[in-house]
């Protein structure tokens, strides 16, 4: 239970500037954060999924064609990561490196 004269919630901080500072992977910076997935005609309304699963294949797809930290690739890259949930990623970076991830690589 909150207590009103302790003020916010113990474990809570007071500010952004007590948070601790997250690492941001290869190629994505703060500012692409804040953006999302373009609209796409295939997977329209609100379920996502598909979209999602589609990207991170199209954005691997485009890695293995131009190289790592490619630049045609860097969109895409930052289109998955605003539509997959991290812990979808990092099962399937998790199968891809294990060889058996079930996406058309």
């Amino acid at each position: 239970r909150i207590d009103p004269q302790a003020g916010l919630h113990p474990k809570m901080p007071e500010s952004a500037h007590d948070l601790e500072p997250i690492e941001l992977p290869a190629g994505i910076t703060a500012r692409d954060l804040l953006k999302t997935a373009p609209y796409n005609a295939r997977n329209p309304q609100t379920n996502q999924t598909k979209h999602c699963y589609a990207k991170y294949n199209e954005f691997f797809r485009c890695e293995k064609h131009h190289g790592e930290d490619a630049k045609e690739c860097m969109k895409i890259k930052q289109a998955f990561f605003s539509l997959c949930p991290s812990e979808w990623r990092t099962k399937w970076d998790d199968q891809r490196e294990n060889g058996f991830f079930p996406g058309p690589l």
